[in-house]
């Protein structure tokens, strides 16, 4: 077996964790070069000894190779949904094997999201931070950190008010005006630091949001389309299935056979 990395410790304090699951050192250099700064980072190198760091370190996420030798990426991820310890934490698959299919058998296994290989730097921050439980505590420093990045401060106070207002959003000139900024400088922030558009980052919290309610809730779709602020259901399930590759009913049935199995 083979033995883990050591974790980062170039992170802030109490930044989020995350667990980086791949064979290949030349991927998790990358991945590590690339989140270092803003994460707590931990490393394995084969399946297996993911899985038991995950269950040991319990990580706020995790990035996970599918094409691995031994247990592959979909091996780890029913080990991962079938224990109680690990159940709830966010994986996201990274893989050269994208096709919807592929797509499609990683979410069926309860994973959140699929990023195809070669990844783009600016989706992998993105995707982690929409996906990020927002009970974790946050990469970005808080508002009123004199020793924290002030542009991160401003997106994530951004992201939160924008996450609070899902379903009557306010234009992105009046969130601008909120936090004391122009809708310029807002709109690059975002760019910047998540590798979104404002637009972009409302639609990924939105799908986010509504798979929380999914899985969580008794709440009917049309219900849920409407607290995330879709116009109506239709709407909401175009939206998830262009995302996901599902709909929503499919999602939340494909969820809950996994927590029944």
């Amino acid at each position: 077996m083979s033995a883990a990395l050591p974790a980062s410790n170039d992170a802030p304090p109490g930044a989020a964790r995350l667990l980086l699951i791949d064979d290949a050192p030349e991927q998790l250099r990358q991945l590590s070069s690339l989140l270092a700064s803003q994460y707590r980072l931990l490393h394995a190198t084969n399946g297996m000894t993911g899985f038991q760091r995950a269950q040991a370190q319990r990580p706020d996420l995790i990035l996970l190779d599918l094409v691995m030798p031994g247990l592959d990426g979909h091996a780890v991820c029913r080990l991962l949904k079938s224990d109680a310890a690990t159940r709830a934490i966010p994986v996201i698959f990274l893989s050269s094997r994208a096709a919807p299919e592929q797509r499609l058998e990683g979410l069926r296994l309860g994973a959140v999201d699929y990023i195809g290989k070669p990844f783009l730097a600016e989706e992998v921050r993105a995707r982690i931070y929409v996906h990020l439980p927002r009970s974790a505590a946050p990469a970005e420093p808080r508002a009123g950190n004199d020793d924290g990045n002030p542009e991160l401060a401003l997106v994530h106070a951004a992201a939160q008010l924008l996450g609070e207002q899902l379903a009557a959003l306010p234009s992105v000139g009046q969130l601008a005006e909120q936090l004391g900024l122009t809708e310029r400088r807002l709109s690059t922030l975002f760019r910047k630091h998540l590798g979104l558009t404002v637009s972009g980052f409302i639609s990924e919290e939105r799908i986010r949001v509504g798979c929380q309610l999914l899985g969580s809730t008794q709440m009917s779709v049309q219900d849920i389309a409407l607290e995330v602020g879709f116009a109506n259901p239709a709407n909401f399930s175009t939206a998830f299935r262009e995302r996901l590759g599902l709909t929503p009913q499919a999602w939340r049935q494909h969820q809950r056979d996994g927590a029944a199995s």
